[in-house]
This record gives structure tokens, sequence and C-alpha cells, in this order.
């Protein structure tokens, strides 16, 4: 996640290191930057101070829920590396529970509640979290809870990135939690308090440790009730985890009030289409600022492909429709199957489907629902759901949508390689139907192939499908992680797209996470791999920030502009070194460019209304703060 770089710039150096503390959480590195390397003139009573600033503030709940709190039951599953971790395992975990209980009932009006501990057989050191995530998933299907909840091992270091800390899929059932990296902060607390007691220490570190897996669980489940990351550093949805994190946003609390009221029906009654359209219905219709804009179109995309597949073949909004409908005789026996395929009961759903498709051969819905059927019971490469799909494709060759089933299927899988193998036959097939167009392009917007992405949308808009949120989403991922529309002079192929980005946020998020050797190391393979590419120079301007190194910075950043002047962190980071320099007139152009290439980069606003205040720009800097307020819903800064 792209994070703010003012510190350098807006206060003296203890300042700094007191922000970037909090920041990071007392991540590796912090001992040296908060003191300076002065221990030793420091007094214990001043120590003593210091320490306890660093305890975490309550959570908080702003119009708390009145009413009895809702219970949501919960099974918890607790792999081999954290239970060795761990003593007391069971214990932590109950506390961890009711801390999170202790927010979540006047948050949210709801009480998680426990049916079982249960130890899993399972290992999750050197296993990534997506791959922990598919693993708890296959282990219980939660069709008798509200959530499963897997706790894992720590990491080896402290981190501070809630995508290291936890996982969970929007709108599942499942989340996954990491143990807390007890050994690696108690050596950090003693290092830089040394003159404080141990007590002293320990009843510091007990309150950060239970502040943050309280907080990682509520994230966590935060994304599970609809929410995306968010823009302000004080909510819990927002990206990087802080001790100051203390409540959720209004707006996110009204997504999850209706995720919970559709989960506190009984499993078999829950309707994930019309969920979906509820979730799209408020979101439309209550726009905001605070959301992280990235994610909010993924969600849209995820919550609209939620309506085209729940409602199932024939439903609304279906991409190609086929000539040939299920006939009414057969209606409600088709409607049947899809229920019971929806239930996970697979089947009893091809049994029903199987009759029909004996009676009616041709009809091109009901192939559909036996390929969907078998594609979700099996995998999208299994002999029985290629067979069915290839049937499906029989019946009517020009409908891209059995293809797009296995596609989206593939994806779901982590198989991004073989979704993007089939794109190029539905591709073939979806001819002007803009709702194939809209649909491939939030496939590729989901792969990171830009190009791709913007040329899918184009079409859905030639189609009639009107202006397509991709196209903006292409042109703020461009901007910010400098990817220009002439990719290719930096050897950037429509097929690397996605790795190039992934590189740079990569790269960033390493930078962030105070991990420099990491980051240098990271920084040259991608320099060898696309040497001269604005996005990787933009980084490496802002690890030479970073760093301490401002002229190497200040190059860096004007080579990344002068190779495209729509890299909006490279000119983000040039305004804030002008800030440094105190030359305010090329801050404020460097920012101003920064603002007009990607219009929802918060901190290049911040920034900017430092360097108007700083030029008593009253005028300029109400404009801004206008501005501000209406694109995220907050005060600009003074």
């Amino acid at each position: 996640m792209l994070g703010p770089v003012l510190g350098p710039v807006l206060g003296p150096v203890l300042a700094l290191g007191l922000a970037l503390g909090l920041a990071l959480g007392l991540t590796t590195g912090l001992t040296g930057c908060f003191f300076g390397g002065n221990l030793g003139a420091n007094t214990k009573h001043k120590q003593r101070r210091d320490l306890f600033k660093f305890a975490p503030g309550a959570l908080e709940s702003a119009n708390p829920w009145t009413g009895e709190p809702r219970a949501m039951p919960v099974r918890i599953y607790v792999d081999e590396d954290f239970r060795a971790q761990t003593v007391r395992w069971k214990a932590q975990l109950e506390e961890q529970i009711d801390e999170a209980n202790q927010f979540l009932t006047p948050a949210l009006g709801i009480r998680l509640d426990v049916v079982g501990y249960t130890p899993w057989s399972s290992r999750s050191a050197g296993r990534s979290m997506d791959e922990l995530m598919t693993a708890l998933e296959a282990h219980d299907d939660a069709d008798d809870v509200a959530w499963v909840i897997g706790y894992v091992s720590a990491l080896s270091i402290a981190s501070i990135s809630f995508e290291q800390l936890g996982a969970a899929r929007p709108l599942g059932r499942h989340l996954v939690v990491r143990g807390y990296a007890d050994r690696d902060e108690k050596k950090q607390l003693a290092a830089a308090f040394p003159k404080t007691s141990e007590a002293e220490r320990a009843a510091v570190h007990d309150a950060r440790r239970r502040h943050k897996q309280a907080v990682v669980l509520i994230h966590e489940l935060g994304h599970t009730l609809g929410m995306v990351h968010e823009t302000d550093e004080r909510w819990i949805m927002y990206g990087t985890y802080d001790v100051t994190m203390s409540q959720l946003s209004d707006r996110g609390r009204e997504l999850a009030q209706l995720v919970i009221s559709e989960r506190l029906k009984p499993h078999a009654q829950q309707d994930p289409r019309a969920l979906a359209e509820r979730l799209v219905a408020h979101l439309d219709a209550n726009p905001w600022g605070g959301w992280v804009v990235d994610e909010l179109r993924q969600l849209h995309a995820y919550l609209r492909a939620t309506m085209e597949l729940a409602a199932g073949p024939g439903g609304g909004g279906s991409a190609g429709a086929p000539d040939i409908p299920v006939p009414a005789a057969a209606y409600d026996q088709f409607k049947r199957a899809q229920a019971l395929a929806r239930q996970g009961k697979a089947a009893e759903a091809l049994a029903e489907l199987d009759a029909l498709v004996a009676a009616y051969p041709g009809t091109a819905d009901i192939r559909l629902a036996i390929c969907e059927v078998h594609v979700g019971a099996s995998g999208p490469t299994s002999a029985a759901a290629e067979t069915a799909c290839g049937r499906a494709l029989e019946v009517t060759p020009d409908d891209p949508r059995p293809i797009l089933v296995r596609v989206e299927a593939l994806l779901a899988a982590g198989d991004r390689g073989g979704a993007l193998a089939l794109l190029p036959r539905a591709e073939e097939r979806a001819g002007d139907r803009a709702p194939v167009w809209e649909r491939l392009a939030a496939i590729y917007q989901a792969t990171g192939r830009v190009s791709q992405a913007e040329a899918a949308a184009a079409r859905a808009t030639a189609a009639g499908g009107g202006p397509h949120p991709v196209r903006e989403w292409a042109a703020r991922t461009r901007a910010r992680y400098g990817l220009p529309p002439d990719a290719r002079r930096w050897k950037i192929a429509p097929a690397d797209e996605g790795d190039y980005i992934a590189a740079v946020r990569e790269l960033l998020d390493l930078i962030y996470a105070d991990k420099m050797d990491e980051a240098e190391r990271r920084a040259r393979a991608a320099e060898a791999r696309w040497r001269g590419a604005p996005g990787i120079l933009g980084a490496r301007c802002d690890l030479h920030l970073r760093r301490g190194n401002r002229a190497a910075a200040k190059k860096a950043c004007a080579q990344a502009v002068a190779a495209w002047n729509g890299a909006a962190w490279a000119q983000y980071l040039d305004g804030v070194i002008a800030l440094q320099e105190r030359k305010d007139a090329r801050a404020v152009a460097s920012l101003r460019a920064a603002i007009a290439a990607d219009p929802d980069l918060a901190q290049a606003y911040r920034a900017l209304g430092k360097a108007l205040a700083r030029q008593r720009d009253d005028a300029g800097w109400a404009a801004l703060a206008a501005d501000y307020q209406r694109r995220f819903g907050q005060p600009l800064p003074r």
C-alpha cells in the first residue's frame, strides 16, 4: 500500500521518529529511528513516559448499538505451528474473542459465539495466506456457522500489513489470522527502553498484543461483511495496522448491517444474489470518498458477478443470452435445481437438470447450468466440467458463458495462467454484447492487465454499455504505478503488466514496512527487467528518500517524470522533496501535477495543503480543502 512520506518534510527528527514508531508498530529499525542513537542521554522518567506513549488507545464506537447483541456462531481451528508457538493457546484465543466482542457488540450489535476450539492438523510455516485460506475452506464448508476462523503461526518478525496478518474473501465465511510476533516485539521494546522495568515493558507489550490481535480479527471480519480498505489511518479498515486504530467508519458499519441481516437467516434461506443487489444499491446511493477507490471498484465487480452467477442461467443480466430460453413448463424444476446447487447439493441438482436436458436438449441455459454445477462440484479442469461445458458450447457456439464460467472458477482457484489462456476463446464469441465485454474487462482488471482491460471496457462502451468504470481504474493504476500507455518502450508487454504493477506495489510495501534491504534487492531485480520504467524509478526515488539520500531521490524522481509526466507517485515525491528544500513554487506545481494524474491520491492533497499554507495562499487552500472534503469525506488537515 502506498504510504505517506510527509514526516521527513514537516517535522524535526524526533517528531518523525515518534510518528514512524507509532505507524510501524515497533517494526525492525525503530530503535535507531526513534531515539537517534542517544539512549544514554534519556532519563528513566522520560523513557517511562515515552514507553507508555506506545500503549494503544481503546477501541470505541460512536452511536453504539442499543438492542440485544445477536449471537453469530463461530468455529475456530488452531494449526500445529500456532499451538507450538503459543503457551496456553486456548486461553489466549478466548481472551482475543472476548476483546473483539467488547468492540463488536456496541459497534455492530453482534457477539461471536464460539462453538469449538479445534486443533487443526495443518502446518502454516512457509505457506502463503491464500494457500492457508484455500486449505481452511476445503477443511470446513461453514454451512452451519457464521464464520470459520483459522489461527496460524506468527511471522518471524512483527508486521503491520494486514495482507500478512490475516486473510478473508469478500463476503466469505472463512478467515485466517496469524499469531503475534511476541518475541520480536519484546526484544525491540527492551532495546528501545532499557531504563524502564521489565514489568512496565510487559504491561505495554501485553496491551499492544491484545489490541493488535483484536484489530486484525475485526479487520478480517470486516472484509467478510462487505467492507474494503479505507483511507483514514485511524479506522480499523485502513490497510496497515496502527496502534491508534479505534473504530469502524459509519459507512462501513452500514454495509456490515446489510450483510449481518442476511447472515442471521437460516443457511438455506440466505440469498447471495439479493444481498449483492442490496449492497450495490446502497453503495450507488451513498457515494463516499473514504473507500480505497480501486478496491471499491473490485468489490462492485465482485458483487455484479455474484448477481449474475447466483441468478443462474437465464437470470437477469446474463452475458450473451441464448436464443432458446428455458420453457415455461420446465421453469419451476429449473429454479429448484439452481436452489439445490446454491445449497451445495450438486448430485441432486444434476439429477433435476439431467431430467430437463433429456426433455429439452437444445436449451442452452439448461446445458450451461449443468456446466456450472460440474465446475462448482469438481473444479474447472475436471473431465466432467470440461465435457459439460463443451456440450453447452455445442448448443450455442457463439455463447461465451460456458468459457467464462471456467475462467472465473480458475481465477478463484488461483490459476491465473489457465484462466488467461481461455480468454481469447471468450473474446472470439463476444461479438457486440456489452455485458460480455464488461465481464471480460472485470476479469482483465482482476489480473492486472491494464491495456486489455481498457480495450474490453472500450468495446463494452461501443456496444452500448455506457462509460465503463474499468477505464477510470486503468487510468488511476497507470498513474499510481507508473505504467505509461507506450509501456512497450520499457519491454512491458500487455501480458507483463500485472507482474510490473505487482512489482512496484510490493516494492513500495517493503519500503513502508521499513524493510529496506529487501526493498533494495527487489528494486535491483525490477530494474534488471524493466530498466528506466517510470514506476520503478518512482519507487527507487521513494527508497532513496526514506534512507535520507535526498539528492539521489531527487534524481530518480526527475528521471521518472521525464520518462512519463503522468507518473503520479513520482510527481508527488518530487513535490515532497521540493517542500523539504523550501522550494514552494516547484512543490505546488509537482503536487498539482500529481493530483491531475491521480485525483484520488490523498497524500498529494495533504502535501499541497501544507505548501499552500506555507505560501499563505488562503484562497488556494480553501479551494483545495473543499475539493478534499467532497472527494474524501473529511476535512483537509491544516
